[in-house]
């Protein structure tokens, strides 16, 4: 077996100190526990009403379970850090390795939840429209059914089965390469708790290179799915507002009533991109930053940049239980609560 690696005073500086990454984790632990306190809200509370099956609870319900699913596993690493600091964290490598692949699949399905309910807020406005022409609209119904259907089901079975089978790959078939690099996770910050910065390993010595390359990759299937889903959400409210702008000019119906209409769909598709903004900003930078710099990226200098990460991007789960449902008047009518 590999002796563990002895890192020059340099090398080493170039990560985060135990004390910083105490800190971040705490901050983690913090904001995943506000997180599961506003998820456990919405379940229990449409749990307790029966309205899961709802047309207007169901896509909140599966995005708060989603939600509370990665606090939950964020939550667990946090704590599994503060028990095993430093070198210590080599003994659970594997439940580690999972942990961080579950983190991520968890965050990655709420993005893509968050693109299906823009996809399904698209739709309805296109049928709204459609459906002061049209006198039949059942089998454009059905299709639509159908198609988020679809989108729902590829929003949890996509992120999973990719995180689980390429943590299952690298824990089984690198299982010594990553154990070892485990070990070294004191001086080049391989923690338990989720990084999603671009840096590698290999200044910690070139036989850690599968050990990086899984980091790696993991951490490209988080922030991949995260511009992306941004972006398409962007674009979905820019077309349902032109959609029904549009279509009640041709109808030559402008009125109060319309224009009220189209200020509601632009307060609201600003107020859900605005969250998942400042949710995930801190990490997309350090992203982005950690790309460009490569191997001479000098982790202690984005230490608050990390900090603001840890308390910001773990609170998606409280932030969307308010936005997405105590906050949203459909929700509130379907579970029969009302909130002023």
């Amino acid at each position: 077996m590999m002796e563990p690696l002895a890192l020059s005073e340099s090398t080493s500086g170039a990560y985060l100190s135990s004390d910083q990454l105490e800190h971040i984790s705490t901050a983690d632990a913090t904001s995943s526990s506000l997180s599961l306190i506003g998820c456990i809200s919405v379940l229990v509370y449409a749990s307790v009403k029966r309205k899961i099956c709802d047309r207007n609870v169901w896509p909140l319900f599966q995005l708060t379970l989603a939600d509370f699913l990665a606090s939950s596993t964020l939550l667990t690493a946090s704590i599994l850090h503060k028990l095993y600091p430093g070198e210590e964290q080599s003994k659970i490598w594997f439940p580690c390795s999972y942990i961080n692949g579950l983190t991520t699949s968890f965050y990655v399905i709420t993005f893509f939840l968050t693109t299906a309910y823009a996809v399904e807020v698209y739709m309805k406005a296109s049928r709204s429209i459609s459906r002061e022409i049209t006198v039949s609209m059942e089998q454009e119904k059905r299709f639509q059914y159908l198609v988020m259907y679809l989108l729902y089901s590829m929003s949890w079975i996509i992120p999973l089965a990719v995180v689980v089978c390429m943590a299952s790959y690298y824990s089984v078939v690198h299982e010594g390469e990553i154990k070892q690099g485990m070990g070294v996770m004191l001086y080049c910050n391989a923690t338990c708790i989720p990084f999603f910065s671009l840096n590698n390993l290999r200044a910690c010595g070139p036989q850690y290179d599968s050990f990086y390359n899984w980091l790696r990759v993991y951490k490209f299937v988080f922030l991949v799915p995260l511009l992306l889903c941004f972006t398409v959400n962007l674009c979905l409210y820019i077309l349902t507002w032109l959609t029904l702008s549009r279509g009640h000019r041709q109808q030559g119906m402008v009125g109060h009533r319309e224009y009220k209409e189209l200020k509601r769909v632009r307060r609201r598709a600003i107020l859900f991109l605005t969250i998942f903004f400042i949710c995930w900003c801190p990490t997309v930078l350090i992203g982005i930053m950690s790309s460009i710099e490569g191997d001479n990226m000098i982790m202690h200098r984005l230490y608050p940049l990390y900090i603001v990460q840890a308390c910001l991007s773990p609170l998606q789960g409280l932030l969307n239980a308010i936005v997405y449902g105590w906050h949203r008047r459909g929700f509130t009518q379907a579970v029969g609560c009302k909130v002023t």
